[in-house]
């Protein structure tokens, strides 16, 4: 893969464009060549990889031992996916529209407080001045689902269940699925 040295105001320029956590340089690069071919704009590709286990939101199954493989949040492709992440970014999300980490506190199971707490197994997010302790791909999974839905936001991801002793499907692949009401 080429590496590419653009200018610091450039940088900014495109990050005033993507959708922060979301949108990775690639992704906004391509919207802005979209636009400059026409306005022909690309759609992602959906996902060709075949599913074993679609998963419903309200009966998760045992996700120890899985490794996301795409995800889609919020209708953006999320960069290196991972159950902690895509709570993060929900997350960050939900601090946008509520500003209040009490409220969130209340409908969303994970642990967090405001503003920056880097021990105990906490990661800070800046966007939303908030730090939420890592939790195991059930505890994320079954938190982003909760966020998913408070806030109304698709989700759209397929993992693979690892070939390992513990793993509820080991080698299978499963689809999660949340679709706004």
């Amino acid at each position: 893969m080429p590496e590419m040295r653009i200018e610091h105001a450039t940088f900014e320029r495109l990050q005033r464009h993507a959708r922060p956590l979301i949108d990775s340089v690639d992704m906004v690069v391509n919207r802005a060549l979209d636009a400059l071919e026409g306005g022909k704009v690309r759609r992602p590709k959906k996902s060709t990889q075949p599913v074993d286990h679609d998963v419903e939101p309200d009966r998760l199954p045992d996700l120890t031992h899985t490794k996301l493989l795409t995800a889609r949040l919020a209708g953006g492709e999320v960069a290196k996916p991972n159950w902690n992440r895509l709570l993060h970014l929900a997350l960050v999300m939900a601090m946008r529209d509520m500003r209040d980490v009490d409220e969130l506190r209340r409908w969303c199971p994970a642990n967090m407080v405001a503003g920056q707490k880097m021990d105990d197994g906490y990661h800070y997010l800046p966007e939303a001045d908030i730090s939420v302790q890592g939790l195991s791909a059930n505890e994320a999974c079954g938190a982003l689902t909760v966020t998913a839905r408070g806030l109304g936001i698709a989700v759209d991801i397929v993992f693979l269940w690892r070939a390992k002793e513990g793993a509820a499907y080991p080698g299978k692949r499963g689809r999660l699925k949340i679709t706004p009401r």
